[in-house]
């Protein structure tokens, strides 16, 4: 007769199972309702749905953030992810999650995109990404993490004590070094909107150019972040590609969202926003990674 797994009591006489679990018989074993965490359905279908629930808000205040200030969804994300999966897989989870509010929003402001600005730094960051990536397999999350909270820290302070008249020209240059950096953030940690974003906000002054060229640089970057990550294993756990659709419906709501108020906020104002998220962004890291 098949039994329930449970702890053994001194008193109780136990049975084996072929691969030597432990099994009580009938009479020792506690009432369906109190089995313990692995074999109660009750238990096991709260916990999926609460993990849902976590999922879809997550995603939805992420996508309102990214719609409103051009980037934020995944830096949102990678803040609770890595609580409830590993660092590679929570990575990949909000690529692909986030693959729905890039591509929208790519598309919607198709006519805006500044790729002679774009380019120099989507290749360079491609390029980077891919070794970075590759090699961050075998790192420890927490050291990223932290790391990378630092970093957001050190850029969102630079940007927000940056003189009003100092700005950062789209040159060649310029746009090969924001690549790299964006790259090997990418790569590293799964992040690669704050040099991108800081670079694209002070050489294009038009919000839609903006919106669209950044969105744009996220959806290819994405790509190649999903491509390599899951090569390597990274959403081979079970049930995990079932949070994908769950998190698209919340990421197109919140990007529905943040649009609206994207539509109504002054440039000076979407600037202090950019930087001051990610000053946040990175003090949350830090915090999150003790």
């Amino acid at each position: 007769e098949a039994g329930i797994p449970v702890p053994i009591p001194n008193t109780a006489v136990k049975r084996l199972r072929a691969d030597g679990t432990a099994v009580l018989p009938r009479e020792s074993r506690p009432p369906p309702g109190l089995s313990f965490f692995p074999c109660s359905l009750v238990l096991r279908y709260t916990v999926f749905m609460a993990s849902v629930m976590n999922i879809f808000f997550i995603a939805l205040l992420g996508a309102f953030i990214q719609a409103t200030t051009g980037f934020g969804a995944p830096i949102l994300m990678l803040a609770f992810f890595p609580h409830w999966f590993s660092y590679t897989t929570s990575v990949t989870l909000c690529h692909l999650i986030a693959l729905a509010s890039t591509g929208y929003l790519m598309f919607s402001l198709r006519s805006s995109i500044q790729w002679k600005t774009l380019f120099p730094v989507l290749s360079f960051s491609l390029l980077f990404c891919g070794w970075a990536a590759w090699y961050s397999v075998s790192l420890r999350s927490v050291i990223m993490t932290r790391t990378l909270g630092f970093f957001l820290v050190a850029v969102s302070l630079f940007f927000l004590l940056m003189p009003k008249d100092c700005r950062i020209r789209p040159t060649l240059r310029n746009g090969i070094i924001t690549g790299v950096m964006a790259g090997i953030c990418n790569g590293f940690f799964g992040i690669s909107a704050p040099p991108t974003a800081i670079y694209l906000m002070s050489a294009i002054d038009d919000k839609n150019a903006y919106m669209g060229t950044l969105q744009t640089f996220f959806f290819f970057s994405n790509i190649e972040s999903i491509v390599i990550r899951v090569a390597n294993g990274s959403m081979a756990g079970h049930g995990v590609w079932g949070y994908v659709p769950i998190g698209w419906v919340a990421i197109m709501g919140g990007t529905f969202l943040g649009q609206m108020l994207f539509r109504r906020l002054p440039l000076s104002v979407l600037k202090k926003t950019v930087y001051g998220f990610v000053g946040l962004a990175g003090i949350w890291n830090v915090i999150t990674s003790y």
